[in-house]
């Protein structure tokens, strides 16, 4: 298909994120729905139900990099299809869970394979099929992420009481395959230009990506970006999964903690399509430091326990992190070729995903030992300074990294 003479397809291609986005992000956003109800239910203290989002999320870190490897040489829709699939089969399989090993073994080991592969595939796509508009194309593909929070917090609340939380676990993995396969089928790359040789037909295996990681990571500018995502995914995600927690702990209700989540939601489709949006403009730099500006400020926020700054805070926080997450295929497409877009985003994806396996550990070790989450969100404030600094220093794009010159950074 000639992107030329079909210039409504990049924008389907949107579309169909939207869709993927929002139904590939239904466990993240509402695992601090489902904690409570199943650590009350088998007596497991909060580390150890945290621990299945840092096992999951360490999962994600481990085969990110291959998985967007194969995306780029052979398309999303190979990585897609699957993932989708056994997603949807993990939220049922979580509904007959009786033991700790079988908590790990679905939402850590399972899901983590599941979910490693459609945001690189999915955002790099988007990527692929849009330039002069890149940063707004993203930021609306990104923006079902948010949709997800929005949307799915306060539908599972509504079945947990209703039903119970299996059946409400049963009922958002059907939700997933039915939404999530047909339009995994109808994703794909843009046709390549004139005289490109395709990815598929050069040999090697997915793993080898994992030799170029090392490289990688020379770059200063790879590096600071790795760490600035290491640093957002373990204060975005730690909040997300404990947030629920504090709140009812506060004495809120749970109703009104996931309506608090919706906020967040809405803050977050927001962040996606204003960041996205001036990133074409004032650059990717400028919004990264504004993204952990208002991380910042909503960890601060939600010390005060002043319910009315709390929902400030929701939106603060939604807008920061939402609007962070588009930015890395952003900040990896002004450094590398389009055919390497979804291994770097799966780099930059793979930092994402050890903040996201360190934070909520950390916050359920901290709630633990003290018996509050003070100095959780203190700490997530902290880092949050931290991840600026390194903004700050990120050095400007300079020559992108295509295969030819990869040893050369």
């Amino acid at each position: 298909m000639n992107v030329k003479t079909n210039s409504r397809y990049p924008w389907f291609i949107v579309i169909l994120g939207i869709f993927l986005l929002l139904v590939i992000n239904i466990n993240s956003n509402t695992f601090g729905v489902f904690f409570k109800p199943i650590a009350e239910q088998f007596g497991w203290s909060r580390s150890v139900v945290a621990g299945a989002f840092a096992i999951r999320s360490l999962i994600v870190a481990i085969i990110v990099v291959p998985i967007g490897y194969i995306a780029d040489r052979f398309g999303p829709k190979l990585v897609l299809v699957p993932s989708l699939m056994l997603t949807g089969l993990c939220l049922m399989a979580l509904s007959k869970i009786t033991a700790v090993w079988q908590l790990y073994l679905i939402q850590g080991v399972f899901l983590g394979i599941a979910i490693a592969g459609p945001f690189v595939c999915i955002t790099a796509t988007v990527a692929k099929w849009h330039s002069a508009k890149r940063g707004l194309a993203l930021g609306i593909a990104a923006s079902g992420s948010g949709l997800s929070t929005i949307i799915f917090p306060p539908i599972a609340t509504k079945l947990i009481q209703r039903f119970d939380w299996p059946l409400a676990t049963f009922i958002l993995g059907v939700i997933v395959v039915v939404i999530g396969l047909p339009c995994s089928l109808l994703m794909k790359n843009p046709p390549l230009p004139p005289g490109q040789e395709p990815n598929n037909q050069k040999s090697g295996s997915p793993f080898e990506a994992w030799r170029l990681l090392p490289v990688y990571l020379k770059n200063k500018a790879f590096l600071a970006i790795v760490i600035i995502f290491i640093i957002i995914g373990a204060a975005g995600y730690g909040t997300q999964n404990h947030l629920v927690n504090y709140e009812t702990d506060l004495g809120i209700t749970a109703l009104t903690a996931a309506g608090m989540m919706s906020v967040m939601g809405f803050a977050s489709t927001a962040g996606r399509l204003g960041i996205g949006t001036i990133s074409d403009r004032i650059g990717t730099k400028k919004d990264a430091s504004l993204c952990c500006i208002l991380l910042g400020l909503s960890f601060i926020l939600l010390l005060t326990k002043i319910t009315a700054l709390m929902w400030v805070a929701a939106a603060l926080f939604g807008a920061g992190f939402g609007g962070s997450i588009p930015l890395i295929p952003t900040l990896m497409a002004e450094r590398v070729e389009l055919t390497q877009l979804s291994t770097a985003t799966g780099v930059g994806t793979m930092g994402l995903n050890i903040g996201a396996a360190i934070g909520p550990w950390v916050g359920g070790f901290i709630f633990d030992v003290s018996g509050h989450y003070f100095w959780a969100f203190t700490l997530a404030a902290v880092v949050c300074i931290l991840a600026l600094i390194t903004v700050l220093s990120l050095p400007a794009p300079g020559k992108k990294i295509s295969p030819g010159n990869i040893s050369e950074i």
